[in-house]
């Protein structure tokens, strides 16, 4: 009979051994795999962590908790302990233990211990390993930017990975001022978030809100000198629109997308009117430049509720309107704002959630995305037309926004 040599057992189970703790390195991101290899290197109990719990494994090497708490759920896995006391010492919550290691591509926020977000949040962890990563990226980042009933909401989503980064971004912030009716921000939302708002949904409206945010950095605290003066004529009021509660105002009456026209407004090459019957808004109308005589003002659009055509005593008396008018020289640029005008506009919309914000890590990142947006190309605003608001099949306004120069 053969004799068995020893030696060679020994060499093929630490081969075993370097594969398996290979193996076990690799299935980590690759900007932690340097320290998780530091970490066990020296302690098999530990390098079990990287498939009985590699958040806990992940979590001790990316800085989760306190010194003082790592260190002891450090001492404690090392010395035998169960994994529920590591944890436990740590803060770190139970259910992360479900997730592989590649699902940790950044630090993880201070998850809540409360029995009924963990039961819930456990719930929602995606089966398909390959987007389970998006997903935890996605729930971190919602709780930290506007709260753990946010990132439950967000956690049951099924679209998380198509969409760009910066539509989590100002989503985030749209639920966090859904919930703070003192700000601005919060009054220009045309519908706030909840939690039973359908992902599409929520979509369309924070793109509506973005756009009146933009009216911000349009008007600013408002038109001081209109082009034309306020007057009645025909038996009709015409009352030029300042702010942007006008123009949310005009819209929500009319139902129009008044309240989504920065595009037109931010070059300054327009100005619109409501015509009113005493209290009720009848009609607005859009003057421009002329096309010929640049200087002088023109009749863009005349529309009545929900973009009909306005009927003819209307016209005339925007004409008698018009004709009235102690008419000087337009400047395309009287009502536009400074540069430093829009900066300054920006600021205070959005410096109480940047307060928030200070001290988590998306502080910097949307901080540069609020304040110095990309601007999209200059309007002509000769070309821009109102958009009526589309029904549902109910008949009730679904108040989606058109694209800018599109028809509905």
């Amino acid at each position: 009979m053969t004799a068995v040599d020893p030696t060679c057992d020994r060499a093929v189970e630490q081969l075993d051994a370097q594969a398996r703790r290979q193996r076990r390195l690799e299935a980590f991101h690759p900007w932690c795999r340097r320290y998780v290899a530091e970490l066990t290197c020296c302690s098999h109990e530990l390098e079990d962590l990287a498939e009985s719990y590699p958040a806990l494994l992940f979590a001790l090497v990316s800085g989760y908790g306190t010194a003082a708490a790592r260190e002891h759920a450090f001492e404690l896995v090392a010395t035998g302990a169960s994994l529920r006391q590591a944890a436990d010492a740590l803060g770190l919550p139970w259910w992360l233990r479900r997730l592989p290691p590649g699902a940790f591509t950044e630090p993880l926020p201070t998850f809540p211990l409360e029995p009924n977000f963990c039961l819930n949040i456990a719930n929602l962890i995606p089966r398909d390993e390959r987007v389970v990563s998006i997903w935890l990226a996605r729930v971190s980042h919602a709780l930290e930017t506007a709260g753990d009933g946010y990132a439950l909401w967000l956690a049951r989503q099924r679209d998380l990975v198509g969409p760009p980064e910066d539509l989590f971004a100002f989503m985030a912030a749209w639920a966090w001022f859904s919930s703070r009716p003192g700000l601005l921000g919060h009054r220009l939302l045309r519908r706030p978030w909840t939690p039973e708002m359908s992902f599409k949904r929520a979509r369309e409206e924070l793109t509506a809100w973005r756009q009146r945010l933009r009216l911000i950095e349009s008007l600013g605290p408002g038109i001081e000198t209109p082009w034309l003066a306020d007057a009645t004529a025909g038996g009709f009021d015409f009352v030029a629109l300042r702010t942007v509660e006008d123009f949310i105002a005009e819209s929500e009456a009319l139902e129009n997308c008044l309240d989504q026209y920065a595009d037109q407004l931010h070059a300054g090459l327009t100005a619109v009117f409501s015509i009113r019957k005493g209290a009720r808004r009848i009609a607005c109308v859009e003057i421009g430049l002329h096309d010929e005589e640049v200087s002088m003002p023109n009749i863009v659009q005349l529309r009545g509720v929900r973009n009909r055509r306005a009927p003819p005593e209307i016209w005339q008396a925007t004409y008698s309107w018009l004709g009235g008018q102690r008419l000087a020289p337009l400047s395309p640029m009287r009502h536009a704002l400074r540069p430093l005008q829009r900066i300054e506009a920006r600021r205070q919309l959005w410096s109480p959630y940047l307060t928030t914000l200070d001290g988590t890590r998306h502080a910097g990142a949307f901080r540069r995305l609020a304040l110095h947006p990309t601007r999209a190309p200059a309007l002509d605003a000769r070309r821009a037309r109102l958009h009526p608001l589309p029904l549902r099949g109910n008949g009730e306004p679904t108040r989606t926004p058109a694209g800018v120069g599109e028809r509905i």
